[in-house]
C-alpha cells in the first residue's frame, strides 16, 4: 500500500543524498528512516546499532516476543515435619 506524504524540502534532499550513498530508491530510503524511528521509540534502551543489526538479521520478530517476557515462578516443596519451634530458645539468641 503507498500513499501520498508531504516531506519538507530539506527532508527529501537528505533522504536523497542517503539514498544515493547507500544505494536505496528515495522512497526506500524514507521507508528505512521511518522504520528505524519506529523502533527507536518503541525500544528506546536499544542502541541505534544493535536495531541496525536485527534489521539487517531479519530478527525484528525476536523484540516483539521479547517485549512481553513470560513470568516462571519455580517452587519448592519443604519437608517440615517433626519441626518443632522452641519460643523461648528463639527469644533466647
Amino acid at each position: 500500500m503507498s500513499a501520498s506524504v508531504k516531506l519538507s524540502d530539506e527532508t527529501i534532499e537528505s533522504a536523497r543524498q542517503q539514498a544515493q550513498i547507500f544505494q536505496r530508491t528515495l522512497g526506500g530510503q524514507v521507508d528505512y528512516w521511518a522504520k528505524i524511528g519506529r523502533l527507536a521509540e518503541m525500544y528506546p534502551g536499544l542502541t541505534f546499532d544493535y536495531l541496525q543489526k536485527l534489521m539487517r538479521e531479519n530478527r525484528l520478530q525476536q523484540l516483539t516476543s521479547a517485549s512481553t517476557p513470560k513470568k516462571q515462578f519455580n517452587a519448592i516443596k519443604l519437608n517440615t515435619t517433626g519441626y518443632r519451634f522452641n519460643r523461648e530458645e528463639a527469644n533466647a539468641r
